[in-house]
């Protein structure tokens, strides 16, 4: 019957200490937020979009951009029309857990940088961000998104 008890308690014991965790785990959203750093010199308009491990441009307006770095490594994107192949195996993948959390920071650039499109099931998770860049000459842009 001691025993019994003593088990009990252990169980007990265990079964909290794992519930915390999951907890904790939950909360906390597992970690760090991921990143992705974007960097180009852009003149005109152009959108960035991102789903999982790809990311590609569409160009709006005025010349492609060019010195484009994605996570701190060059890209050079092979155009068709206004639109480039997709950069594939991007690390870390765009897999946000919650769409509303994404967040997009304007580190350097002197037009407006925004979200037009938050990724949705409807959209094959996928983000959208204009560079806008309407001044005359071209500008170097930076861009971080995390989520």
């Amino acid at each position: 019957m001691k025993i019994m008890t003593a088990m009990k308690r252990i169980l007990r014991s265990m079964a909290l200490t794992l519930l915390g965790t999951m907890s904790l785990v939950l909360v906390s959203g597992c970690g760090k937020p991921q990143v992705l750093v974007f960097r180009a010199v852009v003149d005109g308009s152009d959108v960035v979009k991102v789903s999982g491990d790809r990311l590609w441009i569409e160009h709006d307006e005025a010349q492609l951009p060019s010195q484009i770095f994605v996570n701190g490594k060059p890209w050079h994107p092979i155009w068709t029309d206004k639109v480039s192949a997709p950069l594939e195996g991007l690390s870390p993948a765009f897999k946000p857990r919650d769409s509303t959390k994404v967040k997009l920071t304007q580190l350097k650039g002197r037009g407006p940088v925004s979200i037009i499109q938050l990724p949705t099931s409807a959209n094959d998770q996928t983000l959208a961000f204009r560079i806008n860049d309407s001044d005359g000459g071209a500008d170097t842009y930076q861009i971080s998104v995390s989520w």
